[in-house]
């Protein structure tokens, strides 16, 4: 089979199903690289959560601890967080298990490991500008030229001719990419070759030290 029907051109239209980080992130770089070789793509970023909500509505249940790796990301693509979305600097931190207990500093020092709030921060708060990281990366993408849209796909369709499901209707697309992450209720995929990854459990928890 030619690989030439793989490629993207400046008319093939992009989906990604899911706004968080994973989904950003694609659509940011997605959009570097085509620009650099000339291609106008044509990209919808589907997401039905407002991460600017309070409380357990804009928050995905995460640490919100940006790794150097992803900081390293977003230099790369010239983003810069801005200083009310960070919450805090991280010098160092602690791994316990029930085997033992480690303690592991920022090996890079010109890079700050930050914390931050995915969703809008915790229910009952009244900051004056937006706090959500995710919120902040996923504007970032629309402000480049992605579109989004605030509703939930509710079926991905695999085939010669793939489609996704949205509010009762089929919208064919030249390439789907499923970031919905695996917190919330799973996107149906329809189609044979398609196998979900492997998942495992975890829980997270909030220890007082006062």
């Amino acid at each position: 089979m030619s690989q030439e029907r793989y490629k993207l051109t400046k008319d093939s239209r992009v989906a990604i199903v899911g706004g968080g980080p994973a989904g950003s992130f694609f659509a940011l770089y997605l959009m570097h690289y085509a620009r650099e070789r000339g291609i106008q793509t044509d990209i919808t970023i589907y997401q039905g959560r407002d991460f600017a909500e309070l409380g357990p509505k804009g928050c995905k249940g995460c640490a919100g601890i940006l790794s150097i790796s992803l900081l390293r990301n977003l230099r790369e693509l010239n983003l810069v967080i801005p200083d009310n979305v960070i919450r805090g600097k991280i010098e160092r931190y602690s791994v316990h298990s029930p085997f033992l207990s480690i303690t592991i500093s920022n090996p890079e020092k010109d890079v700050e490991i930050a914390s931050v709030y995915r969703g809008g921060g915790p229910r009952v708060s009244h900051f004056e500008q937006p706090i959500s990281f995710d919120d902040w990366l996923l504007s970032e993408a629309r402000n480049r030229g992605a579109r989004v849209e605030h509703k939930t796909v509710s079926g991905i369709y695999l085939g010669d001719n793939a489609r996704i499901e949205v509010q009762g209707q089929k919208l064919e697309y030249d390439l789907i990419v499923l970031a919905s992450g695996i917190n919330g209720r799973p996107t149906q995929v329809y189609g044979p070759g398609y196998t979900p990854p492997k998942t495992l459990t975890m829980a997270q928890d909030e220890l007082y030290l006062g």
